[in-house]
């Protein structure tokens, strides 16, 4: 495991507690992208199938409903899911053996931690059997506006539009379609953000709150950014691709 995906994996070990009910957003891109891959690919009935990055399993549950016959779980920091059967299979996505001739590959809120997403998209590509899907989400540039406006320079390594996840794709495919989603959650104030970013995980204003004026100083100017009708606006901005193998 590399040094990003060791830090990664402790990041989120540490939310794992509070991460199933905190993760809002990303329960509804699973959601999103298994709806999609649906629309994409209408009657599809994979029998085998694969999910990296399958936290605490938000899309792992609609994967569930297709009844696959085998279902390959991977994951840095979570553990087994209870009550699901699966393979599971710990480790980095970058270097962990895949099964092959896999029906459906798919990962939600995942790929953004990926220092080389070229490679592990290449990876699930070839996990996958022709005429099988790729169902794919992270998250785009845009991702945390509100942070970002701030001067927020924390970020995920990969952030990726739908259009240039597409892009990574080996010749032999064809895209069912690409996009990206917006999604703004919303808090009583910036305190709310902040504790909300901690239980996912997420440290999106590292470096930037290093005492305790620092933190009222953001909380104020957060604040002062917003109209405040629905309290203060956290947005999400979620790239997404369904893809096919050529048959």
């Amino acid at each position: 495991m590399n040094a990003l995906a060791g830090r990664v994996a402790r990041s989120f070990a540490r939310g794992m507690a509070t991460y199933d009910g905190a993760a809002l957003a990303q329960r509804r891109i699973a959601a999103r992208l298994f709806a999609a891959y649906r629309r994409a690919a209408p009657g599809h009935c994979p029998a085998r199938v694969l999910e990296a990055g399958y936290g605490s399993g938000h899309l792992t549950r609609h994967l569930l409903g297709l009844r696959p016959a085998r279902l390959w779980l991977n994951d840095l920091a979570a553990p087994e899911l209870p009550g699901v059967a699966a393979d599971y299979l710990p480790g980095d996505v970058a270097e962990v053996a895949l099964p092959g001739a896999v029906e459906l590959a798919a990962s939600a809120s995942m790929i953004q931690w990926i220092p080389d997403p070229a490679r592990v998209v290449g990876r699930l590509c070839r996990a996958v059997a022709p005429g099988g899907y790729l169902a794919l989400s992270g998250f785009a540039p845009g991702h945390f506006p509100e942070l970002r406006d701030l001067g927020s320079r924390a970020a995920a390594p990969s952030y990726l539009t739908g259009e240039e996840m597409a892009a990574l794709l080996p010749a032999g495919w064809r895209v069912g379609g690409a996009g990206e989603w917006r999604i703004a959650l919303h808090f009583p104030g910036a305190l709310e953000v902040l504790r909300h970013l901690r239980a996912t995980g997420v440290n999106a204003c590292a470096g930037q709150i290093r005492s305790p004026g620092a933190l009222r100083d953001f909380m104020a100017r957060y604040e002062a950014r917003q109209d405040g009708a629905r309290g203060v606006a956290l947005t999400y901005v979620a790239s997404w691709l369904v893809a096919r193998k050529t048959p």
